[in-house]
């Protein structure tokens, strides 16, 4: 996201998820996540952590958000092999899915992506625009945050994506309101009022260090920094689960 403006579609990409790197006191295992989208087709995985070797059926739901109707309910088996997957410890790597999503059928609007493996949701969710329709931004209400406690879950937050370039960081690109130069998968800004400066976060596996703020990061709202603008623009706007880490 700008760092005063929302920007909307989806990326992110994982790299550490190895059982027993941080020790997370109210966290389980996710069962599946959304990549990005590619030419029309949902990309993601998902898996049973307990039977880290079996091909499960996934449950995603294409819901439209003005209208509430349901405009795709898909089941495939998470069976494609990725290396990735593989590499940051779920499974043997065969838990990748793609959907074929017919887009041009359906009518200008913005749509909510959900998935679920056996009951459990995903850890993310996904948000396509077809068209120039949009959902207006929200004002973001302040809400309160439990007291830090190290190790666990700080809740839900409004996840957005920034980079150095003008448009997004105005003159400030090269440096972050710390002093401290923005790097790609280290730095993200925060407000804080609700997140001290310094403090080490884990989103997604990748942990963190709130180094930077925004006019428009308020509240429970956590903007992550990328190399460019179209990784910004990837990211999109999405509600994840964050934890602090010791």
């Amino acid at each position: 996201m700008l760092k005063s403006k929302a920007l909307w579609t989806c990326l992110i990409l994982m790299t550490t998820l190895l059982p027993g790197s941080i020790t997370l006191t109210h966290a389980e295992p996710m069962n599946g996540y959304f990549d990005q989208m590619e030419d029309g087709v949902i990309v993601g995985w998902g898996w049973e952590p307990h039977l880290p070797n079996t091909i499960v059926p996934v449950h995603v739901t294409v819901t439209n958000q003005e209208t509430s109707q349901v405009v795709g309910d898909f089941r495939p088996g998470a069976s494609l092999y990725r290396e990735d997957l593989e590499a940051n410890g779920i499974g043997n790597g065969r838990h990748g899915f793609r959907i074929r999503m017919d887009w041009d059928s359906l009518p200008d609007g913005v749509y909510q992506i959900e998935g679920q493996v056996d009951g459990k949701s995903f850890g993310n969710t996904q948000s396509y625009t077809k068209g120039e329709t949009a959902l207006p931004e929200q004002p973001q209400e302040e809400e309160a945050v439990p007291a830090i406690v190290p190790g666990r879950s700080l809740g839900t937050f409004r996840t957005t994506g920034y980079c150095p370039c003008r448009r997004c960081s105005g003159n400030w690109g090269k440096r972050t309101s710390t002093g401290a130069i923005p790097r790609s998968g280290h730095t993200v800004a925060v407000d804080p009022r609700v997140i001290p400066y310094g403090t080490k976060l884990m989103i997604n596996g990748i942990v963190y260090t709130a180094e930077d703020c925004g006019g428009g990061v308020k509240g429970k709202h956590i903007d992550i920094y990328y190399d460019t603008h179209s990784q910004a623009q990837q990211h999109g706007s999405r509600s994840m689960e964050v934890f602090l880490v010791p």
